[in-house]
């Protein structure tokens, strides 16, 4: 298995792990349903992420075949805080028939090089409440919850 940077030509792959990713979130959560222009909305996202400097994206690739892809970035806080900047992963993706193989460890080793080359020594990351999947490979890693997004449903008047 090769680990690289995602070159434009993987958006089409990208997009379509991107759904098989959303869809698992989806049955656990209807928040996470995805619109009927998602994919080309997230297609248009992470092309424009690709080229850009301020974001690392990088695609597993096992025999020829794309598996999975993982989408990091360095973000801030407000300037109130004296450790402003963090290393965000906003998504780890590989498909189903290779999870467990070692794949979205692979992708953290590789983000935490990116991000300690441009001197971030924190890693922030959101993890459904409902992806129990997820929650455990966090955990195996040493992630540890730092803050919890509390949500509310509500009826719309009118």
């Amino acid at each position: 298995m090769i680990i690289r940077e995602a070159s434009i030509e993987d958006a089409d792959v990208i997009i379509e792990l991107w759904k098989e990713f959303i869809d698992f979130h989806g049955v656990r959560d209807e928040a996470f349903r995805r619109s009927h222009d998602g994919h080309e909305q997230f297609g248009a996202y992470v092309r424009k992420n690709i080229v850009s400097e301020e974001w690392l994206v990088l695609v597993a690739v096992e025999n020829g075949k794309l598996i999975g892809y993982c989408t990091a970035t360095v973000a801030e806080y407000p300037p109130v805080l004296e450790r402003a900047r963090y290393g965000f992963i906003q998504d780890i993706a590989v498909t189903e028939t290779c999870r467990g193989q070692g794949v979205g460890t692979r992708f953290v080793t590789r983000a935490e090089l990116w991000f300690r080359r441009r001197g971030i020594t924190r890693i922030q990351l959101h993890v459904a409440s409902a992806n129990e999947v997820s929650q455990a490979f966090w955990n195996r890693l040493g992630f540890k919850e730092y803050m919890r997004t509390l949500t509310r449903e509500f009826q719309r008047h009118g």
